[in-house]
């Protein structure tokens, strides 16, 4: 989102927009108009943010396909409205998911774009809006929009909720068997039983960004200290057949982590994790519940350290 735009926003939802709109609307006016009128009476933050999400599509034209592709005005106007998204509870989310849908349902083509920007900016995993929770509710009033008449239509969106609901934050992460270099195969689950927290890492040995991140959780003093005291684990699993390659790059890692293969393939085979790209890093409490899903260093640190 436009830092202008996220400023008026952010004046909108405190209800001090006049002092930023003049400014807001140079730097984008058409977008700025698109936005909703919030109600007067309506003075808290997360009300004002509910109703901003709720109503964000209502002067948005979808049986006009002149008037959405103008400035790429639904494309630039879901980037903001994916980003508003994280401001209201999950609940808000559905209501207006299904406000969405119902709104794009007028015409074939223009549900078909709004799915492939909700591809695009909520399950391919660079985009800066990454996040499935967002794009879960989305999939799921597509799914039941009459508009989706045939199999062959649903196939993606079917896909895509399939893969976004494996190893969702909240629920216990798929299990599965690996095999050190030692031998021993053990499970995820039953894995570093007795600490807090364990970080789920697939890697390729291939793989330059996979090395670029361990060489920064190596070099990472909070990471270092957790796994010195025991309270955080981290278990690096390759998913590949290279087993040549596996061994060879095991002096990478230190001692202190459990560096594995899944050597039945049971991984990929089963499609028991959704992994798109490597690195991809999970973290799991003690129970193995899922509290990052394939999260960024930054981020994992972050949760490390107990910051937001």
């Amino acid at each position: 989102m436009d830092g202008k735009i996220r400023k008026y926003i952010a004046c909108v939802l405190l209800g001090c927009l006049p002092a930023l709109y003049c400014n807001a609307q140079q730097e984008d006016r058409r977008l700025t108009e698109m936005m909703p009128e919030i109600p007067e009476e309506l003075t808290e933050p997360a009300e004002r943010a509910a109703y901003l999400v709720m109503h964000f599509w209502d002067r948005y034209d979808f049986g006009d396909a002149d008037f959405l592709r103008k400035d790429d005005l639904l494309e630039r106007g879901f980037a903001d409205y994916a980003d508003l998204l994280s401001l209201v509870p999950e609940e808000v989310r559905e209501q207006s998911a299904g406000v969405l849908m119902r709104k794009a349902g007028v015409r074939k083509e223009a549900l078909t774009d709004v799915l492939r920007l909700c591809e695009k900016y909520l399950y391919e995993p660079d985009s800066p809006l990454y996040d499935e929770e967002k794009l879960i509710p989305l999939l799921k009033q597509a799914l039941a929009s009459p508009l989706l008449d045939g199999a062959a239509e649903k196939i993606r969106p079917a896909y895509l909720l399939e893969q976004a609901l494996k190893n969702r934050t909240g629920q216990v992460a798929t299990d599965f068997t690996f095999t050190p270099a030692d031998g021993q195969t053990g499970t995820l689950h039953a894995a570093a039983a007795t600490a807090e927290r364990t970080l789920l890492y697939f890697h390729d040995p291939e793989c330059e960004d996979c090395r670029m991140l361990t060489g920064r959780l190596k070099d990472s003093p909070l990471v270092g200290r957790l796994v010195r005291e025991g309270k955080l684990a981290v278990l690096a699993v390759y998913t590949g057949e290279d087993t040549e390659a596996w061994t060879e790059h095991a002096r990478s890692f230190p001692d202190a982590w459990i560096y594995a293969r899944d050597a039945t393939q049971q991984i990929d085979r089963e499609e028991r994790y959704n992994i798109r790209r490597f690195p991809t890093l999970y973290l799991l409490d003690r129970n193995k519940k899922v509290l990052l899903k394939e999260t960024s260093f930054e981020k994992l640190v972050a949760c490390l350290d107990g910051r937001p």
